[in-house]
């Protein structure tokens, strides 16, 4: 009789384990569930010195496995396992430059109307990428949107900067701990 319920026991539970068709999928798997048009736009890489190619960070993947993606802002180019920033000469000739075409997936090399590197046109002028001023407002740079991959007037963030800093301090004085000038002085023996 024990080896009779033992068996039941055991057919049932290996029927409810093997039919068991409930997955819960990961937040990345999910966004595409709800009705929003919300996007994941962020990754949290992980820092492995010598695993993935220049310009590239190692995120994690399903199970186990980790996957090599470009930085933010830059785009990658499959013949040549390689990532590049965007609206820069990258592996393009000269005279070109790297872009994500709309509706496309596969960056490409394209004539830089502007003909220099790091110089870009907007709004059918030509102005340096990530530079203040130009027909974005005063504290505004143009610069690529690290997910459209097109040029927008993007808000200058000066990461890590706490205070501002004078340029120089006064002849005959440091700088101390703070960030103020102070004047030397010198203590006789």
């Amino acid at each position: 009789m024990k080896w009779l319920v033992f068996n039941i026991i055991l057919i049932i539970r290996n029927y409810v384990i093997s039919c068991q068709d409930i997955v819960f999928p990961s937040d990345e798997e999910t966004y595409h569930v709800n009705s929003n048009t919300e996007m994941i736009t962020e990754h949290n890489s992980i820092f492995i010195p010598d695993s993935c190619s220049k310009n590239m960070l190692l995120y994690p993947g399903p199970g186990n496995i980790r996957i090599c993606d470009c930085k933010p802002g830059f785009l990658y180019f499959p013949l040549n396992n390689s990532c590049h920033e965007a609206y820069r000469q990258g592996p393009c000739a000269s005279q070109h430059y790297v872009v994500l075409p709309k509706n496309e997936i596969i960056a490409k090399c394209i004539r830089n109307p502007c003909l220099q590197d790091g110089i870009v046109q907007y709004n059918n002028t030509c102005y340096f990428l990530r530079t203040t001023g130009g027909p974005c407002a005063p504290n505004k740079v143009i610069d690529v949107n690290t997910i459209t991959f097109e040029l927008e007037c993007i808000s200058e963030i000066e990461p890590f900067i706490i205070i501002e800093i004078p340029k120089q301090c006064p002849v005959g004085s440091r700088r101390d701990i703070l960030g103020i000038c102070k004047k030397i002085r010198n203590i006789p023996n």
